[in-house]
């Protein structure tokens, strides 16, 4: 691991790696969970892992999906009982697939991310991190309310664009509690973390050995010197109280406390079909549902999307699925590839970083390259597709939103074809291009067959079923 000492030394405070890839898994620590009181990161060390959060969130949803007592494809509204619209588009429903795609034009508000907002407490930015209680309704639905501002809803349609929203996640939590009857954090405990054994949470003061808990940092230009954002005895304090059912918004965009080593546990969860060591937890085509894309757009830092889960292409052209995660100092993210069986979490507490590219910074690509160079080894990829349009990739089932048959020829969507081809198109001035390579769409179709000669794309069809070989020919 000299590699990784030497990506990271004297550019963060601490930090902790665990790749996991073809069945085995290896873990570095480094550095300090504290300053203060000089502790080391060790194995068990527990990090608040920011945005990363909100893939557990989803799962969660999800689950309730399964169980029936939740349709993503719903309207809010009839979830909480009251009336909840864009005002500029009041005739267009909100649903909890759009809260976990970031479509769902609910944003944040004000976007100054200081707390204080030169003192404007309205909005979800305005009242996160307060104590007091602030009803849902009044930041959705009730004009009238002194936390009521028109900056919580964007200019475009629900469903219409991407804007990234820690308050869609945290409204989506209020929809776990609603349908599970259950406070969020005891609902994921539940039904993930006691399961899988692991001891985290999305309430700090609930870990069961706080001193455990990493500090966070930042990196001051005018010392040159780390200084300590958060201690982890702060976040203890601080936690935020049970407000009443349906209402605990606050926290789980970025609140989840938990190890690295557990941390895979749930992404191990997400790469073998919704099962952790003979524990199902997930049916599997809830995570094929995950795992496909819902989302693609011109935003360089998210470029594509799953049910929650981001979708890069930073190294090599190689798909990879999961989060990255930011916030008091902290740079975190989990990746993985489902085909290769391969994935990796990282996190530093607080660092000297850039921005790099792909909504990564200049630490988190270069230990993400050297996860994959190093330990992500290639796999044949087949797509089938038969005459029901029933399609596979590796056994991950694929669902066509809008395919139509014509000429003997299967013609597909371009959020279709790149699920076909798992990879991520790119937009640029509402045209499209694979490898570099224009796609030319009539009528937003394309022939698949005509894309997979552009692309030189080996295949076989025989009575309308087909076998597309995605890796590279020389190594089929």
């Amino acid at each position: 691991m000299e590699k990784v000492y030497d990506i990271i030394k004297n550019k963060v405070v601490g930090a902790q790696l665990v790749i996991y890839s073809d069945s085995k898994q290896i873990q570095y620590n480094y550095g300090k969970s504290s300053l203060i009181d000089n502790k080391e990161v060790l194995n068990d060390t527990i990090f608040r892992i920011a945005s990363i959060s909100k893939v557990v969130v989803s799962m969660a949803a999800l689950k309730l999906t399964e169980e029936g007592k939740l349709d993503i494809n719903s309207d809010i509204s009839s979830i909480f009982g009251f009336k909840i619209r864009n005002p500029k588009y009041p005739n267009d429903i909100i649903t909890p697939k759009m809260l976990m795609l970031h479509t769902s034009s609910i944003i944040d508000g004000y976007n100054d991310e200081d707390l204080t907002h030169e003192g404007i407490e309205k909005g979800y930015n305005g009242v996160n991190g307060r104590t007091y209680y602030v009803p849902l309704e009044d930041l959705l639905s009730n004009e009238t309310s002194k936390y009521y501002t028109d900056k919580t809803f964007a200019d475009y349609r629900p469903g219409e664009k991407f804007s990234y929203s820690n308050f869609g996640t945290g409204i989506l939590a209020c929809i776990v509690e609603i349908c599970s009857g259950k406070l969020f954090n005891d609902y994921v405990t539940e039904v993930f973390f006691n399961p899988l054994k692991i001891y985290a949470s999305f309430k700090a003061n609930q870990i069961k050995n706080p001193s455990k808990i990493s500090d966070t940092f930042y990196y001051d230009n005018l010392t040159n010197k780390f200084i300590t954002s958060r201690t982890g005895k702060s976040f203890v304090e601080n936690t935020y109280i049970n407000y009443p059912h349906g209402q605990n918004f606050r926290g789980p965009a970025g609140g989840l406390f938990i190890s690295m080593p557990d941390l895979v546990k749930i992404m191990k969860v997400l790469l073998h079909d919704g099962v952790y060591e003979d524990i199902q937890l997930l049916k599997k085509e809830t995570v094929d549902l995950m795992l496909s894309m819902h989302y693609l757009g011109p935003d360089e830092d998210y470029l594509a999307k799953g049910l929650q889960l981001k979708f890069i292409d930073a190294v090599d052209s190689i798909l990879l699925k999961g989060h990255t995660g930011s916030a008091y100092g902290v740079s975190s993210f989990m990746f993985f590839s489902k085909e290769a069986d391969f994935g990796v979490c990282f996190i530093a507490n607080g660092g000297n970083f850039k921005d790099h590219k792909l909504g990564l910074n200049d630490n988190q690509y270069k230990i993400l390259e050297f996860a994959q160079k190093t330990y992500l080894k290639e796999v044949i990829k087949v797509v089938t597709i038969d005459q029901t349009l029933n399609v596979n990739l590796n056994n991950r089932k694929i669902i066509l939103n809008q395919p139509k048959q014509k000429y003997d020829c299967l013609y597909l969507s371009i959020m279709d074809l790149a699920n076909v081809l798992d990879v991520i198109p790119r937009i640029n001035k509402e045209e499209y291009f694979i490898n570099g390579i224009k796609i030319s769409m009539v009528d937003e179709y394309v022939c698949l067959e005509d894309v997979l000669k552009i692309l030189k794309i080996k295949y076989l069809k025989e009575k309308g079923n087909y076998q597309i070989y995605l890796t590279k020919e020389e190594n089929l």
